[in-house]
């Protein structure tokens, strides 16, 4: 089965010719240029003239039949038009694959501002108050996020929207940050809020990554990761999608306490010197997760949460060790009457202390 892509001159035609390939299609590009800069890009390519012209639909048909076309797909929006109309009676044996592309747009946007307003209800479940957030900013949240690899369950995402926006003026401070998938929503939340600097904390490092508490097949799936690659992958998300103030230290935990609780600045050469507040608002931890290794970090980072903070254990529930868990279990009780609220979204379990 062989799929025209008209005209195959615009971006978004390269882009579907990929993905028409994974899915074992054949693929045939045609534009109405002389020298089309995507023609490499197709399993052949065409010239065919331009949509009004009189002998378009000869041309057309001529090409279906030489190339034995069943489908065709344009992500140009007068070309589409012409098409919906007009195949019917002229090529009904070709398929016009999609709803269009106003149609898909408009589809994207009603689908994201229905999800925004759902997330919204969500958030504020977890928030237990009224969200203050627009649905419009909830649903562009999680359309980028999902642009981003990460671990960061939905959930998880909305009760960082319930809980930052009412949180103490402070520090957001993140121990794991991997491609950045949860780095992005602190930032944004906590920027759109103005409750403080982010700083993301990561030796994106493959020695380190190892969490020997875990079952092998764990231990060695760090392995599989070009760790200079990971550290490139977060830059290329935040310096595209950060806001406010942030910035990040690529190195262990325990040296990155030292930098911030000694020089209250963090420079790097992506984002510049940031002025941090030296306590922390909200404190994410999704480092290594050995039960060691979450202990240290709680030990470090713990005690500079203020009043009315929030502590993030991620992986709280992990099906691959418990670490998080029994770190997370032993602050609440060491906590005691100093927590106001705990909670499990998303997989993290959530502790506000009380103001």
């Amino acid at each position: 089965m062989t799929i025209l892509v008209f005209p195959s001159a615009l971006e978004a035609a390269a882009i579907f010719a990929g993905e028409a390939r994974q899915w074992g299609r054949r693929v045939v590009g045609a534009s109405s240029l002389d020298v089309d800069p995507n023609a490499a890009a197709f399993d052949a390519w065409t010239r065919l003239p331009f949509i009004g012209a009189p002998d378009f639909f000869d041309a057309l048909d001529a090409l279906v039949e030489r190339e034995q076309i069943t489908d065709l797909f344009t992500p140009h929006a007068p070309t589409f038009h012409l098409l919906e109309q007009t195949l019917p009676t002229r090529l009904p044996g070709l398929k016009l694959l999609g709803p269009g592309p106003f149609r898909r747009q408009m589809d994207r946007v009603v689908d994201a501002l229905a999800k925004g307003r759902a997330g919204l209800a969500t958030a504020a479940a977890y928030g237990g108050m009224p969200s203050t957030l627009p649905a419009e900013f909830v649903a562009g949240l999680l359309a980028q996020v999902e642009t981003i690899h990460g671990e960061c369950a939905r959930d998880k995402i909305l009760a960082i929207c319930g809980v930052v926006p009412s949180a103490p003026k402070g520090d957001i401070v993140e121990i794991g940050a991997l491609f950045g998938k949860s780095s992005y929503v602190l930032n944004r939340v906590g920027g759109y809020c103005g409750v403080g600097a982010t700083l993301c904390v990561d030796p994106w490092n493959l020695g380190l990554s190892v969490q020997t508490d875990a079952p092998t097949h764990i231990q060695q799936a760090s392995s599989g990761w070009d760790w200079d690659v990971v550290y490139a992958g977060f830059l290329v998300s935040m310096l595209a999608c950060v806001t406010g103030d942030f910035n990040y230290l690529r190195m262990t935990s325990e040296d990155a306490h030292e930098r911030y609780v000694r020089d209250r600045t963090v420079t790097s050469r992506e984002f510049g010197t940031t002025l941090m507040a030296g306590s922390i608002s909200v404190l994410h931890l999704d480092g290594n997760h050995d039960e060691s290794a979450v202990a240290q970090d709680f030990a470090l980072w713990g005690p500079l949460v203020v009043p009315g903070g929030w502590i993030i254990f991620d992986d709280y529930n992990w099906p691959h060790g418990d670490g998080p868990r029994k770190v997370a279990d032993r602050a609440i009780a060491a906590y005691g009457s100093r927590v106001q609220r705990s909670f499990v979204a998303g997989g993290a379990m959530f502790v506000n202390l009380t103001p």
